[in-house]
């Protein structure tokens, strides 16, 4: 194949391999659709290079669930001789991607990872580490993959992390032009322009016509790949369909062990569809695989298949393969056998969407029931795990069926405490409890002690959520007794220390926080992902509520370090919306905002959704103090859902700062469950409600108390309460420079009532920074109308309520003095207002 219109991205490969080769790295993305020529540029490019920079080559397979980390199994022998030996084994993501960083600070290289639309979780983890540290790495690191892709790709969101990186860039691969049709076709009598009309310019489909320049001009690209293969002998095209049923590669010794000889990978080879890499075959293109293995007689497929398991079998292949071969072939057994240790293979790996799938594919064929009962406890877990709770609580609900039908009242009351820790995620406290009254019901008449440990300290943890500190001694005084009857307990007792730490902490003993930090260390040590994130996320949780910022900003920062690296997002979202806290009590509430927005677009566990709703609700209040707040209707309604007083009493105090915003009563406030929290005997009472008994005197008219250092806003309202013109001038200024707008209205009309002449017009700060003078809210709303949004579709990107996108749109029409939507976007594009 010429390579034709290619020189522009090619010379860009080699200038970013030369800047890697002088320790400057980057990422590329090379882009287009199926046959536009990636993988012949990239071995052209490698080619090239290959005298000043090493190459490495890494391939996402189309198989029916990828191989956890597929592109760095492929490179892992070149790169370090150790590494192959590290993924086998049971080493954490963490350890595997710090042992590939440390390989690649060695010497320049480019590593291309190729079709990385078909990779798997953890190889997207891999590339997003890599591109966030390839600045300091002597590395050009390629990535090719097909466009377009659906909206709901795993990609997609991973794609907005590369491109978004300064040493990031894009490069798209267009249609050959008729002009090079021609070019490539000269000499053949075929019509260039003919050829361009039905190939669209694509090279693949052009290269498989100019091989047979005398044959009719094919319809489709699968009508011309099986033109090349129709005078080839039975034996040897039953050698190609043999290699086109596995999308990988073919190495030498399963060649080998499919009695492949060289005389035929030679025929094949000169066929044009299949290509020497190594010391094995693979096809030149998936187009080509695809349409040889479609066109394989009928029922001779799962033959083929069946063939490949036991060569593969033989030479000890990689079981997540193995299972992608042993579905095709409807063998059960080998079903059974091969994906669920794939999924655990995963699990470690870090690819639990890939492990989910692997588990489900086993959950297809499994008939008996105690192999049901394990892969559904199985999936339940991986499930969690990737933020799907729904999902995971029908599959535990599931096991827990089939293991009462069992008669394995262990397994029955485990499976209640699962049930249990899942519903208090989905903010069901009624669930929760249900569940956790079962399980310590049905294990207390079992032999299984450690189970009833387990359960009791989940119970523990419930309780100090709670605020009930006595009943959580109790539940740790029984683990300890459990623990001493054990001969490992160590896991037991750092899971019982949570609930214990957690309710002394909450109670004010400081010292409790390095009980937490020890619990989390003994679950890094022991690589149990809950054990290791859920003390730091009560932890960091904590730190906020009591005021401690600077212990918060540690414990954050070190929460969310274990809870990447344990690949667990559903604690990733919690924490990241405990800092979204964190930034609006300091007052950073840009930072505050997009933490909040980025848990609410990326997870849908209603536990993670509390802290991000309250800080969203609680910014439109004082900013916009519309009407309706939908973030403060969801915060209460999750809030009592869970009836915990760490969350309702900020929940209610929110509630009550927004009725003084918008001078409005809100029912909610008399809410038995509001009003019991003044006489309720939780733990750390007094310092809880203390806040919200500060917002129900000031709607009294009342003074506040002093606010807490390193609270701007607090600091704003201690103004207000004080009263004074000078308290309300210096409270306006930190309104206005936090862009409090509704809240700076109030203390503009309590200045000019007082008598003052001349109030601050307080003109904001990003409407100087537009001329059309809008809100950076609105300049949102402005550049979302122009990209032909309505209304309810701006209020879902938004997060806000339609009628708050209504009330956005009639203040920007009339602020730019137009009279339609059409007007409106028309004049987004003379502002140049674009929505990021």
């Amino acid at each position: 194949m010429v390579l034709l219109e290619r020189g522009r991205p090619l010379d860009l490969l080699v200038d970013r391999a030369r800047s890697a080769v002088r320790r400057r790295g980057s990422v590329v993305l090379v882009t287009g659709e199926a046959g536009i020529g990636k993988t012949i540029l990239l071995r052209a490019f490698v080619e090239r290079v290959r005298a000043e920079i090493a190459g490495l080559w890494g391939m996402c397979d189309s198989l029916s669930t990828p191989r956890p980390l597929g592109p760095l199994r492929d490179v892992a022998g070149s790169l370090d001789p150790a590494l192959p030996t590290l993924l086998r084994g049971s080493a954490d993501q963490h350890e595997v991607f710090a042992a590939v960083l440390e390989a690649l600070r060695g010497g320049p290289r480019v590593f291309v990872v190729e079709d990385l639309h078909w990779a798997d979780e953890a190889t997207l983890d891999l590339v997003r580490f890599l591109a966030r540290r390839i600045a300091e790495l002597p590395v050009l690191l390629v990535l090719s993959f097909r466009e377009p892709l659906p909206g709901n790709h795993p990609l997609v969101a991973a794609l907005g992390d590369l491109v978004s990186s300064p040493d990031a860039c894009r490069l798209p691969l267009e249609p050959l032009s008729v002009a090079a049709v021609g070019e490539i076709l000269a000499g053949h009598g075929v019509d260039a322009a003919e050829v361009h009309r039905r190939t669209a310019g694509n090279p693949f489909f052009v290269s498989q016509i100019v091989a047979q320049p005398d044959a009719p001009l094919p319809g489709t690209v699968r009508d011309a790949v099986l033109a090349r293969v129709a005078g080839l002998a039975p034996p040897v095209r039953h050698s190609l369909e043999q290699l086109s049923c596995t999308p990988e590669p073919v190495g030498h010794a399963l060649l080998g062990a499919l009695g492949i000889t060289p005389a035929t990978v030679g025929l094949l080879c000169a066929t044009g569809l299949v290509d020497p890499v190594g010391h094995g075959v693979a096809f030149r293109h998936e187009i080509a695989r695809c349409a040889v293995l479609e066109a394989a007689a009928p029922g001779t497929v799962p033959a083929l298949h069946t063939a490949m398991i036991e060569a593969l079998e033989t030479i000890g292949g990689d079981v997540s393969v193995l299972a992608h071969h042993a579905v095709a072939a409807g063998d059960t057994d080998r079903v059974l056998r091969y994906a669920p240790a794939a999924a655990a293979e995963a699990s470690r790996s870090g690819a639990h969407r890939e492990s989910v799938a692997f588990y489900e594919t086993a959950l297809q064929v499994a008939a008996d029931p105690a192999v049901r009962a394990g892969l559904l406890e199985a999936v339940s877990d991986e499930l969690y795990l990737t933020d799907r709770l729904p999902a995971a609580i029908e599959r535990r609900e599931q096991a827990l069926h089939l293991r009462r039908r069992l008669g394995e009242p262990a397994a029955v009351g485990a499976a209640h405490s699962a049930i249990s820790r899942f519903s208090w995620y989905a903010a069901d406290r009624a669930a929760t409890e249900a569940h956790d009254r079962a399980a310590i019901e049905i294990l207390s008449q079992t032999d299984d002690r450690r189970a009833l440990g387990f359960a009791l300290a989940h119970h523990g943890l419930l309780a100090a959520q709670r605020g009930d500190v006595e009943e959580t001694r109790r539940a740790a005084q029984q683990v300890d007794r459990i623990a001493e009857e054990l001969d490992d307990a160590a896991l037991l007792r750092g899971t019982a220390a949570i609930g214990l730490a957690v309710a002394r902490l909450a109670a004010g003993e400081t010292d409790a926080r390095a009980e937490l930090l020890e619990a989390s260390e003994v679950g890094v040590r022991h690589r149990l992902d809950m054990l290791a994130t859920m003390p730091m996320s009560n932890l960091c949780a904590l730190d906020v509520a009591q005021g401690r910022f600077d212990d918060a900003e540690e414990s954050i920062a070190r929460a969310l370090e274990i809870s990447r690296a344990r690949d667990t997002p559903i604690c990733t979202t919690w924490q990241t919306g405990v800092r979204a806290r964190l930034r609006l009590l300091q007052g950073r509430w840009e930072e505050a905002e997009r933490d909040a927005g980025t848990v609410l677009a990326a997870s849908d566990l209603p536990l993670s959704r509390v802290w991000p709703h309250l800080v969203l609700g609680l910014l439109l209040a004082r900013r916009e103090a519309p009407p309706e707040n939908p973030h403060l209707d969801e915060m209460w309604r999750l809030a009592t859902r869970l009836n915990v007083p760490g969350m309702v009493i900020p929940a209610a105090a929110a509630l009550a700062e927004n009725a003084w915003i918008i001078r409005t009563p809100d029912a909610r406030l008399d809410h038995p469950l509001v009003a019991g929290l003044a006489g309720g005997g939780f733990t750390g009472r007094s310092a809880l409600v203390e806040g919200l008994q500060q917002w129900l005197r000031r709607l009294e008219g009342a003074a506040g108390p002093r606010p807490a250092p390193g609270q701007p806003y607090e600091q704003a309202l201690a103004g207000w309460d004080a009263g004074s013109v000078d308290d309300l001038r210096a409270a306006l200024d930190l309104f206005d420079r936090l862009d409090a707008r509704a809240v700076a209205d109030l203390v503009r009309a309590r200045l000019r009532d007082a008598g003052v002449s001349h109030v601050p017009r307080g003109r904001r700060l990003d409407t100087r920074t537009n001329p059309g003078g809008l809100t950076t809210r609105q300049l949102d709303v402005l550049a979302l109308l122009a990209d032909g949004l309505t209304n309810a579709e701006i209020a879902a990107r938004l997060v806000i309520s339609t009628r708050t996108a209504d009330h956005h749109v009639s203040a920007i029409l009339g602020k730019l003095g137009v009279h339609s939507r059409n007007e409106a976007a028309a004049a987004a594009r003379t502002l140049g207002v674009t929505y990021a």
